[in-house]
C-alpha cells in the first residue's frame, strides 16, 4: 500500500535514467564521482564529513560512531553540527552511489539511517530546538524524497519501510504547516521550509493513504503561496536577497529554482513574480562572480564555486548569459535532477558572454568592476549597503580586489556561529577593508546574531567616463556621540581595472584616529618599504603596491591576523594598517596598484598642492588634495576636493590644470581647464 508512491513516475528515476546519468558523470565528472563515493563509504560506516559544496556550515574532522548513529551528538561547543547532521544530504549521496556503482550495501546503509533516525526522533518541544528545528525539517524534505528516488527497485526499499517513510514525510509536512510565522516571511528559513513543504506534497499527492485526505494538495496551494510571499518580500529589484549573504542569498536560490525544477517535473504553474524573481537571483550571481567562479565571502558566506547554480538556472532559463559563466556541461547534481534530457538541452544552448564589465546592485548598496569575464582577469567590489541582519557584518564601505584573476584584498569570512571574542571579531568593521574611527566598531554585537547602533548607508550614483570609474558612499556608523561624532565618506577612483585612489574623508570636529584596513589573501605576503610610505604585496602571480603619506601624526603597521575561508576554517594573514591621529576632518589616501609578476612596473604618485587660484590661496588638506600618477606609460593630475564650492569664480587647480567639480582628472596633452569631472 505504502510502496503506491511509487505509481507516480516523478517520484523516482527511471533505471535507464540511472543508467545515462552515471554514465556521464563518469566521463565528465570523475572527481566528483570519487567525492560522492567516499562521503556514501563513511555514511556505510558510520562516518561523516561535511565537506560537500553548498554545505552551509562544513567540518574538516570527521565524527565516527562505533555502534549506533547518535543524532543529537554535539562534538564541540558549535550546535551547527547537530543541524547540518540532521539535514541528510549523505543521503543523497548513498542514492548516487547506488545508481554508480549498483551495490545494495548503499541501500541497505539508507535504510537502516532512515529507520534510526524516524525511531529516535520523536517531534516535541525539546526536539524542536536540535534534531526537528523547522530549518532542517524543510531541508530534510528534499534530501529524503531525492535520496528516495534512486532506490525504488532496491529490496532494502520495504513495505514497511515504505510506511515510516510516508508517514514521517507527512509528519513533516504537517509542521512546517504550523511552523510559518512572521520571522519565515522575511528569513531565508521561510524559503528552505516551504520548498520542503512544496516537496513534499508533490511527492505525496498520489500517495492513497495521505492523498486521500486531501492535504497534499492543500500542502502544495500553500508552499506555491509561500515561496511566492518569500521571494517578494526578500529579493530587491537587483536581484540580491536581503540579508546581504551571498551564501545565504544562494540557499534562498537553491530552494527557488527547485521549485522550478518540481514544477517542470510534475507539471504544476508557478506565479511569474516568483519566476521573475528566481532569475534576477541568479543574475546576481553572475555579477559578483570572482573571476576563481567564487562567490564573495560577504557577510556570513564561504568562498564558494558557483558554477553548478550557474548551470542549473542557464538551463532553467534559458539564458545564455548565465550559461557562460557555468560549466561547459551540467553539473554532477544538476545531472541527477534534470536527467538526459536536461543536459541535452544544456549542452546545445549557445553561450553568450555578458555585455557588461561595470555592475551596480543599487538597491543592496554593491558594485562590481572587471576588466573582462577570464580567469586572468581584474576584479573589483565596493560595497555600501544595509546590514542585512544576523548574517550581515559591519562591512559598510568595504572592498574586495582580485588583480589578474589573483585575490589581493579580502573579506576575513565568517568561521563559525559560536557566540564570543571570534565571532565577534569577524563581523567587526576592523576585520574588513574599511575605514573606521578610534579602532572601533560602529557596531556593538548582543550575541551571536543580533546587534545594536545601526545606522544607514548613504549611497551615491557612480560616474564611469571612459578609463574612469568613480564610486563612492557613507555611513553614519560613528555619528552616534560616544564614537565621536564622527560622518565618513569614501571614494574610489578607478583608472582601467588595475589603479585605484582610495580617499576616505572623514568629517569630525574633535579629535581622533583615523583608520584605513586592508586585509590581504592568505597565499601572498606584504611588506612595509624601507620610508615606510608604501606596501608591497607578493602573491602567487601578481604583485601590488599600496602608496600613502607618512607624517609625524600617522603610522603603518603590518600585522598578522586571521581569515576564514569556509565555516570551521581558519588561516593567518597579514594586514595593513594605515592610522592618523588628527583633530577635525581628516583625509586618508591610497594609491593601490597591481599586475602580473614580469610585467608589472610600480606607479610614480606625488603629492601636489590644490589651489583655489581666483583667490590665490593654496588649500588645506582638510578641503582638497592632488596627486600626479604615472603608470604604465600614462601620466594623470588629479584633484579631489572634499568640501562644497562656493564663489562665482571659485575653481580648483593643480599642476596647472584648473577645473570646476570636487573629483577631477586631468591628463598631459589635453586642454589645461575642465578636465574629465567624475563628481560635480
Amino acid at each position: 500500500m505504502y510502496t503506491d508512491y511509487f505509481n507516480n513516475p516523478n517520484n523516482y528515476i527511471a533505471p535507464k535514467q540511472l543508467a545515462w546519468c552515471a554514465d556521464y558523470c563518469k566521463a565528465n565528472w570523475a572527481e566528483e564521482v570519487s567525492h560522492i563515493l567516499r562521503i556514501a563509504d563513511d555514511a556505510v560506516n558510520h562516518t561523516f564529513l561535511f565537506d560537500l559544496r553548498w554545505d552551509m556550515e562544513r567540518t574538516y574532522e570527521p565524527v565516527h560512531f562505533d555502534g549506533p548513529v547518535k543524532w543529537d551528538y554535539q562534538p564541540g561547543d558549535d550546535p551547527e553540527f547537530v543541524y547540518q547532521f540532521n539535514r541528510h544530504q549523505f543521503f543523497i549521496c548513498l542514492g548516487q552511489a547506488y545508481a554508480l556503482t549498483g551495490n545494495e550495501i548503499y541501500a541497505r546503509t539508507f535504510a537502516d539511517l532512515l529507520t534510526s533516525w524516524i525511531e529516535e526522533n520523536p517531534l516535541n518541544e525539546e526536539t524542536e530546538q536540535t534534531t526537528w528545528r523547522s530549518i532542517e525539517a524543510g531541508i530534510r524534505a528534499e534530501t529524503w524524497v531525492k535520496a528516495m528516488s534512486y532506490f525504488k527497485d532496491s529490496p532494502a526499499i520495504t513495505e514497511e519501510l515504505m510506511e515510516r517513510y510516508v508517514n514521517c514525510l507527512a509528519e513533516h509536512a504537517r509542521y512546517l504547516m504550523r511552523s510559518y510565522k512572521y520571522f519565515q516571511i522575511k528569513s531565508n528559513w521561510g524559503v528552505i521550509e516551504s520548498r520542503g513543504l512544496l516537496e513534499i506534497g508533490l511527492a505525496l499527492s498520489d500517495c492513497p493513504v495521505i492523498s486521500e485526505t486531501g492535504e497534499p494538495k492543500n500542502w502544495v496551494e500553500t508552499a506555491v503561496s509561500r515561496l511566492d510571499e518569500g521571494l517578494r518580500v526578500q529579493i530587491m529589484d537587483d536581484g540580491v536577497q536581503w540579508e546581504q549573504s551571498p551564501m545565504y542569498h544562494n540557499e534562498v536560490f537553491h530552494c527557488s529554482i527547485e521549485a522550478v525544477r518540481l514544477a517542470k517535473r510534475y507539471g504544476i504553474a508557478l506565479p511569474d513574480s516568483f519566476l521573475h524573481k528566481a532569475h534576477n537571483m541568479a543574475c546576481a550571481n553572475l555579477a559578483w562572480k570572482k573571476p576563481n567562479h567564487c562567490q564573495i565571502a560577504q557577510g556570513d558566506s564561504d568562498e564558494t564555486d558557483l558554477r553548478d547554480l550557474l548551470a542549473q538556472s542557464a538551463y532553467l532559463f534559458n539564458d545564455p548569459e548565465l550559461k557562460f559563466g557555468a560549466y561547459e556541461h551540467m553539473d554532477f547534481d544538476g545531472v541527477w535532477d534534470y536527467l538526459e534530457e536536461g543536459v541535452k538541452a544544456y549542452e546545445s544552448m549557445e553561450a553568450k558572454k555578458p555585455d557588461y564589465l561595470l555592475k551596480e546592485l543599487s538597491n543592496s548598496g554593491n558594485l562590481y568592476l572587471r576588466s573582462g569575464w577570464n580567469e586572468d582577469d581584474d576584479f573589483f567590489h565596493f560595497r555600501c549597503g544595509s546590514l542585512g541582519g544576523g548574517h550581515g557584518h559591519s562591512d559598510k564601505l568595504h572592498i574586495d580586489l582580485a588583480i589578474g584573476g589573483e585575490d589581493i584584498l579580502m573579506d576575513s569570512g565568517r568561521y563559525h556561529y559560536v557566540g564570543g571574542p571570534t565571532r565577534y571579531a569577524l563581523k567587526n568593521a576592523l576585520s574588513h577593508n574599511t575605514p573606521v574611527v578610534d579602532g572601533k566598531d560602529y557596531l556593538t554585537c548582543l550575541d551571536a546574531w543580533g546587534v545594536s547602533g545601526l545606522a544607514p548607508a548613504y549611497r551615491q550614483p557612480c560616474c564611469q567616463k571612459g578609463i574612469f570609474t568613480l564610486v563612492q558612499g557613507g555611513h553614519g556608523g560613528y555619528l552616534q556621540e560616544e564614537l565621536g561624532d564622527v560622518y565618513i565618506n569614501r571614494k574610489v577612483l578607478a583608472i582601467g581595472t588595475d589603479l585605484y585612489i582610495i580617499a576616505d574623508e572623514f568629517y569630525g570636529s574633535t579629535e581622533h584616529t583615523y583608520q584605513q584596513n586592508y586585509h590581504f589573501n592568505p597565499d601572498g605576503t606584504v611588506e612595509l618599504t624601507e620610508e615606510k610610505n608604501s606596501a608591497h604585496y607578493t602573491g602567487q602571480n601578481v604583485e601590488a603596491d599600496f602608496i600613502f603619506d607618512i607624517n609625524e601624526e600617522s603610522n603603518a603597521v603590518i600585522e598578522t591576523t586571521r581569515l576564514s575561508r569556509n565555516y570551521n576554517q581558519m588561516e593567518p594573514n597579514q594586514s595593513l594598517i594605515l592610522s592618523r591621529r588628527k583633530k577635525g576632518c581628516c583625509c586618508l589616501i591610497t594609491v593601490v596598484a597591481g599586475g602580473k609578476k614580469g610585467c608589472y612596473v610600480k606607479p610614480e604618485v606625488t603629492r601636489l598642492d590644490v589651489t583655489a587660484p581666483a583667490r590665490g590661496l593654496t588649500l588645506p588638506e582638510e578641503d582638497a588634495h592632488g596627486l600626479k600618477i604615472t603608470f604604465k606609460g600614462h601620466t594623470y593630475v588629479i584633484i579631489i576636493g572634499h568640501k562644497d564650492i562656493a564663489g562665482a569664480n571659485e575653481m580648483l587647480s593643480a599642476d596647472g590644470y584648473m577645473g570646476l567639480g570636487t573629483v577631477l582628472i586631468f591628463e598631459p596633452g589635453q586642454q589645461k581647464t575642465g578636465g574629465t569631472v567624475l563628481c560635480w
